[in-house]
């Protein structure tokens, strides 16, 4: 279906077809792991884990540390990411057998004199015994399975950007295929202004302070106006659907629809509408432009922007 003709369609046709249009997943193969940053976060630390090597398998393992930590206290800055922990600076409680409790400071970055008490975190957090029984290869790749299996608690973040990114290559692609469009990501009613000379009214829902950013801005040098982008997409459900789709209603009915030279697009899309269809149809109401993802693949985004 082209744009000319889902634009015209009755609110509940057109609701329905972008419901049914939907992607199942964003998520590229890139998703999955940032090998980049595994591979930058362990360079830091390959030669000194290389050299905690020396403790692997002992059997007099705690007086080996105590020597090799000793004489090498820059060592200590390996344990956290041994145990699989971004923090370097932690508190550790402990308490006696009559349940008596204290706290326990440990920096890693910047170890003290008093080595033991990185030695006991070793011994009690089973750091030690688990060197001395249970690592056969080189920590260096142990540390490449740490870092993997930390960068995962980063997909949430990915699956957000994943959209962004999406978003920027087929901008790279309308621009390419319209020479006179331009556009910007992440931009600002003061950056647009600055750029485009083109004035976006600055739109915040209540209680928000600063400007707003918007995901992507093109800019039609032939009309000389502004499409302002916002894109998101949900793989389930929640509260945070309904709210996402009263805050862009209100951003376009109170602050953008009256805009001269300004026009808006809602790029959305993903299962997670299944759990919040009536937000999403009240929107349709007031948003003219709200498409997903396989409409941007049909080229609805460069037809919006002519």
């Amino acid at each position: 279906m082209k744009y000319e003709e889902y634009i015209s369609m009755d609110m509940d046709d057109k609701f329905k077809y972008f419901m049914e249009t939907r992607l199942p997943t964003n998520r590229t193969s890139s998703y999955w792991v940032n090998w980049n940053k595994v591979k930058e976060n362990i360079s830091d630390y390959e030669i000194m884990l290389n050299t905690m090597n020396y403790l692997v398998g002992k059997d007099d393992i705690e007086n080996r540390a105590n020597e090799l930590l000793g004489e090498q206290p820059d060592l200590i800055r390996t344990i956290p990411l041994l145990m699989a922990c971004r923090d370097d600076n932690i508190n550790v409680l402990h308490y006696d057998d009559q349940f008596n409790m204290s706290n326990e400071h440990l920096d890693f970055n910047n170890p003290n004199d008093d080595i033991h008490k990185y030695i006991e975190f070793m011994k009690e957090s089973g750091l030690l015994s688990f060197l001395k029984n249970h690592v056969s290869r080189s920590l260096v790749d142990y540390a490449y399975g740490v870092e993997v299996g930390l960068d995962s608690n980063g997909r949430k973040n990915r699956s957000g950007t994943e959209n962004e990114n999406i978003l920027e290559r087929n901008l790279q692609l309308l621009i390419k295929h319209n020479p006179s469009c331009e556009y910007m990501i992440q931009a600002t009613a003061n950056s647009i202004k600055d750029k485009w000379n083109v004035l976006v009214p600055e739109a915040l829902e209540s209680g928000r302070k600063g400007g707003r950013r918007y995901d992507g801005a093109v800019f039609n040098r032939k009309t000389g106006k502004v499409l302002v982008i916002e894109t998101n997409f949900y793989g389930g459900g929640g509260s945070k659907l309904k709210a996402v789709a009263g805050e862009f209603s209100e951003m376009y009915g109170h602050f953008l629809s009256a805009a001269t030279d300004v026009d808006f697009a809602w790029i959305s899309d993903g299962p997670g509408w299944d759990t919040a269809k009536n937000p999403m149809r009240e929107a349709f109401d007031v948003i003219p432009n709200i498409i997903n993802l396989s409409m941007v693949n049909d080229g609805y985004l460069s037809d919006i922007v002519k």
